[in-house]
């Protein structure tokens, strides 16, 4: 009966971090997911908008002449003049930093079940060295 108690409460007590791998787990998947990749570009790309979109004509005046600031410009504007393709560059860049965040994700999920089971043996392989240090604690 102790055994099917302390099995049971050792269940209860690991269901979080088992919950939390399967969650872990779910998020790297859905990260490698060529539809979420999209849909978080397409965020990515809302936010730059905003950004860009942003007026610079009424501080004209204050930037250097050569710069070719007008009073109606956008950072959008300034860039584009710069660079025609820059938002096509924009999408792309982001496009590839959301795939290596779902590969890296994926990685160091790996990584982690790699640490957690060198840890369980190097906990092991030190469990008999216990006793020992029980003993050296009660000289002190």
């Amino acid at each position: 009966m102790r055994l099917i108690s302390a099995t049971l409460a050792v269940c209860v007590l690991a269901a979080p971090a088992m919950a939390q791998s399967r969650a872990d787990r779910e998020a790297v998947r859905q990260l490698n997911n060529p539809v979420v990749q999209e849909g978080a570009v397409a965020m990515l790309g809302a936010l730059a908008g905003i950004v860009l979109d942003t007026r610079v004509g009424p501080i004209a005046r204050y930037a250097d002449p050569g710069e070719g600031i007008r009073p109606d410009d956008t950072l959008r504007s300034l860039v584009r003049r710069e660079d025609p393709r820059f938002e096509a560059r924009l999408r792309e860049d982001a496009r590839r930093a959301v795939a290596v965040v779902g590969i890296t994700a994926n990685d160091a999920l790996t990584m982690s079940d790699e640490i957690t089971r060198t840890a369980s043996r190097l906990r092991a392989a030190l469990a008999p060295l216990r006793p020992l240090t029980a003993r050296d604690d009660e000289d002190y």
